[in-house]
């Protein structure tokens, strides 16, 4: 299935700060610290991991019968809860990488990435979500993965924040 051109082009335009920060964080991390910039990248990543839960909140929205008294659908309730679910990993994230340890909120926020795509993955199976969504997810999953492995391998990223 093609996709529309605005969701490529929405979709790979926001690789770029991923690829863009990952990539000079490791490649100028080689001659000096750039505490700046690992801390956007952690921030930015965050932004999309949560934004990636809030589709599937906006798709158990769109029913009008969402929220009843009598409760709402097992496929609902999952929608609900991997729209919540990212955002809540990703400020878990973010807290530890500006708390803690950068690298590890780097690793917990690709683990994020990569635990949506499996759920996800198992959702599009069932046929709950459009055809032509997991090849850019997993595309988008895999460019955003990278640039956070490049950014926690960046040699003298050791510096507290």
């Amino acid at each position: 299935m093609q996709l529309p051109f605005l969701v490529l082009v929405l979709g790979l335009g926001g690789l770029i700060p991923f690829i863009t920060l990952g990539g000079w964080i490791f490649l100028a991390g080689f001659f000096s610290p750039l505490p700046h910039l690992t801390v956007i990248l952690l921030a930015y990543s965050a932004c999309i991991l949560s934004f990636i839960g809030a589709v599937h909140w906006g798709f158990a929205m769109e029913r009008p019968d969402i929220i009843t008294i009598r409760g709402t659908e097992k496929k609902d309730q999952q929608r609900l809860l991997l729209g919540v679910c990212p955002a809540l990993w990703a400020w878990l994230a973010l807290c530890v990488g500006l708390l803690l340890d950068l690298r590890v909120g780097y690793f917990l926020e690709i683990i994020g990435f990569l635990f949506t795509l499996f759920v996800e993955r198992a959702a599009w199976k069932k046929g709950n979500l459009p055809p032509g969504y997991m090849p850019l997810r997993a595309f988008l999953t895999a460019g955003a993965t990278i640039s956070l492995l490049m950014a926690a391998m960046s040699p003298l990223q050791h510096y507290d924040l």
